[in-house]
C-alpha cells in the first residue's frame, strides 16, 4: 500500500515540474494569425473555427496549469489553423495588404504628394473638432429654437433629518 501512495504522489509530484508550452502556444496563436490573414474565417471557416476553439482550450489548460494538455491542444490549434490558412490560398486568397503589424507603411518618395487618407499610407486624416464642440454647438442651436432648459428637473431632496416622511 505503500508503494501505491508513493508512485502516484511521485506521478503528481511530475506535474509540477512540467515545462511551460509557451513556445507551442506562440507558434499556436502565429498560425491562428495567419490564417486570418488569408481570409480563412471566409474561405475556409470550419478549419478556422476548429484552431479557434483548440487554441481556447489550450489557453483555459495553460491557465490550470494543465501543461500536457495546453500543449496538445496548441499543437492541434496551430494544426488546424495551417490546414486553413493552405485551404484558404488554394480557394484563391491572398494575404491583406497592410495585416502585418510588423512592418512599417511605405514612406512616400522625394517628390511625391503625401495626402492623409490615400490608400497605403498609414496615415488617417485628422478630424475636425471635438465631441463637446459638436455638443455645444447642438445644444445652443436647441436653446435658441425652444428656449433654455429648466434650472432642474430633479425633485426635492428629503429634508435633512433623514428619509422623508410618508404621506397621511
Amino acid at each position: 500500500m505503500f508503494f501505491v501512495g508513493l508512485s502516484a504522489l511521485f506521478w503528481v509530484g511530475c506535474s509540477i515540474f512540467a515545462t511551460r508550452p509557451v513556445q507551442e502556444m506562440s507558434y499556436g496563436l502565429a498560425a491562428i494569425k495567419a490564417a486570418k490573414e488569408v481570409q480563412a474565417d471566409t474561405y475556409a471557416p470550419e478549419l478556422f473555427r476548429l484552431a479557434n476553439e483548440w487554441f481556447f482550450r489550450a489557453k483555459n489548460e495553460y491557465k490550470f496549469k494543465n501543461f500536457k494538455l495546453a500543449k496538445e491542444y496548441a499543437d492541434k490549434a496551430r494544426h488546424f489553423a495551417e490546414q486553413a490558412e493552405f485551404e484558404s490560398v488554394r480557394g484563391g486568397a491572398v494575404r491583406s495588404e497592410g495585416a502585418d503589424a510588423m512592418t512599417p507603411p511605405p514612406v512616400p518618395a522625394q517628390g511625391e504628394e503625401h495626402r492623409p487618407g490615400d490608400a497605403g499610407s498609414g496615415v488617417q486624416p485628422t478630424p475636425t473638432g471635438t465631441p463637446i464642440e459638436s455638443y455645444d454647438q447642438r445644444k445652443a442651436e436647441e436653446d435658441a429654437k425652444h428656449g433654455p432648459a429648466p434650472a432642474s428637473t430633479t425633485p426635492n431632496p428629503a429634508p435633512a433629518g433623514g428619509a422623508p416622511t410618508p404621506p397621511r
